[in-house]
C-alpha cells in the first residue's frame, strides 16, 4: 500500500499491486449537540478539518513509515442561550494525527490527540468506503452482525430509530468489488451514512445533560434531568484506529483477523532459540476466533473458539504435538462448582474430529465452543 497524504490530516490509499484508489480517509467534523446523554441531537453550524492545512512531519522506525499533522480546529464554544444553534464565538482546538504504515501490512495505522476547549458538540471522523451497499458488518463481542444501512421510520414512535449504532472492534462495507473497514480501539459508536458511502466513528459527545425533555428526537425524558459539566469531555484525549481497504481478494473475514491482530500485537519474549507453535489455525482467511487458550486441569489446555457468523463454519486446528484426548466442556469449563446453570442438559459444542496433531471444528451459527484437550 501507499498512503497519500493530504495537509488537513486526511488520506488516499494506493494499492500498489492494482493502482486502485481508496475515497478519502479520516476527515474530522463537529456537529453541535443540544442532546443529553442517550440522544444525540443536531444543531448548526458543522465545521470540519477539509481545507485546513498544518505542518506535516516524517519519520521512519525500522518498517514503519509515519507521517505527523498538526492542526487547529476553530469551533464555536458551546450553544447560544436558546440552544437552538451554536454561539459565534470561537474556540482553538489542537489536533495532533499520526498516521503510519508497515512494510507488507494491508492497514493503515491512526493515532489521534484532541485537546477538546468546545462544548456541546459531537466530533467525528469520516472514512469513504468508496463504494455503495444495502448493508455493513460491524463487530460484537462473539459475532458479526449484519446490519442495514437504511432503516425505517415509523410514526407515533416514543424514539424513532437513528444511523448511529454500537460497535465492539470493528466495522466494514463491502461492494461488488470493493469497500472499506475500520478497526476501533475502544471507540463505542459509529454510523454508516449514504447508502454505505461513508463510515463515521464518534470520537467524543461533549453534553451538559443527563437528560433533556425538548429534544425533537425524543418525547419526553430518557432519565433524571441533571447537569453533567464533566460530560462535556474538556481537555486532551487519544483515539487509535486502523483503515483496511477491501477488494476481491481481501473480504470483511480477513479484514476483521487483521483488526484483531493490530489490537492484540504479539507479546515478544527472551527464549531458548527454539521455535515452538502449541496450537494454531490452518485456514488463514477462516471467521473462526481462538477466543482463549490456557492451562487446564491434569494438563489439559483449555480451548475456546467463536464462530463469528450467521452459517456454520468448520476449520482445523493444528498442535504441535498429537492430541491423545479431548471432551467439550460448557462456559464453566468442566468445572460443576463454578454455577449452577438451571438446566438440566448442559448444552457443549460438537466433539472435536481428532486426526493426529490435527482437530477439525464445527461450529453453528454464533457458537462457542470450548474444548479441554490432552496432548500426547
Amino acid at each position: 500500500l501507499r498512503v497519500e497524504i493530504e495537509a488537513d490530516g486526511s488520506f488516499v490509499i494506493v494499492d500498489m499491486a492494482t493502482g486502485d484508489r481508496s475515497g478519502r480517509q479520516n476527515r474530522l467534523i463537529s456537529e453541535g449537540d443540544r442532546g443529553d446523554e442517550y440522544t444525540y441531537s443536531y444543531a448548526g453550524p458543522t465545521v470540519g478539518s477539509e481545507g485546513i492545512v498544518g505542518p506535516c512531519a516524517t519519520s521512519i522506525d525500522g518498517d514503519r513509515a509515519t507521517a505527523t499533522v498538526e492542526l487547529v480546529l476553530r469551533l464555536p464554544a458551546r450553544l447560544r442561550d436558546d440552544r437552538l444553534a451554536r454561539s459565534p464565538e470561537l474556540v482553538d482546538c489542537p489536533v495532533n494525527v499520526e498516521i503510519s504504515l508497515d512494510a507488507g501490512e494491508r492497514r493503515v495505522d491512526v493515532t489521534l490527540v484532541v485537546d477538546n476547549r468546545a462544548s456541546d458538540h459531537r466530533l467525528r471522523v469520516l472514512c469513504e468506503t468508496g463504494t455503495r451497499a444495502l448493508t455493513h458488518q460491524s463487530g460484537a463481542a462473539f459475532a458479526r452482525l449484519e446490519r442495514s444501512n437504511r432503516f425505517e421510520v415509523r410514526k407515533r414512535w416514543i424514539e424513532p430509530p437513528t444511523s448511529e449504532a454500537c460497535l465492539h472492534d470493528f466495522v466494514a462495507v463491502k461492494g461488488a468489488t470493493k469497500g472499506l473497514a475500520v478497526g476501533v480501539d475502544g471507540l463505542r459508536e459509529y454510523s454508516v451514512l449514504h447508502d454505505g458511502g461513508t463510515i463515521a466513528i464518534t470520537l467524543l459527545r461533549a453534553v451538559g445533560f443527563l437528560s433533556r425533555g425538548d429534544l425533537p428526537e425524543r418525547k419526553g425524558h430518557a432519565g433524571p434531568e441533571l447537569a453533567t459539566p464533566s460530560a462535556q469531555c474538556i481537555g486532551t484525549r487519544s483515539y487509535r484506529y486502523a483503515v483496511v481497504p477491501l477488494d476481491e481478494r481481501n473480504d470483511v473475514s480477513r479484514a476483521a483477523r487483521v483488526v484483531h491482530e493490530w489490537l492484540s500485537p504479539p507479546l515478544t519474549v527472551s527464549g531458548d532459540g527454539r521455535s515452538r507453535g502449541v496450537i494454531s489455525l490452518v485456514e488463514p482467511g477462516t471467521p473462526l476466533v481462538m477466543t482463549a487458550l490456557r492451562a487446564g486441569p491434569d494438563g489439559s489446555l483449555v480451548v475456546r473458539i467463536a464462530n463469528p457468523q450467521r452459517e456454520d463454519v468448520s476449520g482445523t486446528l493444528r498442535f504441535d504435538r498429537a492430541v491423545r484426548a479431548s471432551r467439550p466442556v460448557d462456559l464453566r469449563e468442566g468445572d460443576d462448582a463454578l454455577g449452577n446453570t438451571g438446566l438440566d442438559v448442559i448444552r457443549t459444542a460438537a466433539p472435536l474430529d481428532i486426526d493426529g496433531d490435527l482437530a477439525r471444528v464445527h461450529l453453528a451459527p454464533y457458537e462457542i465452543g470450548t474444548w479441554l484437550v490432552q496432548l500426547a
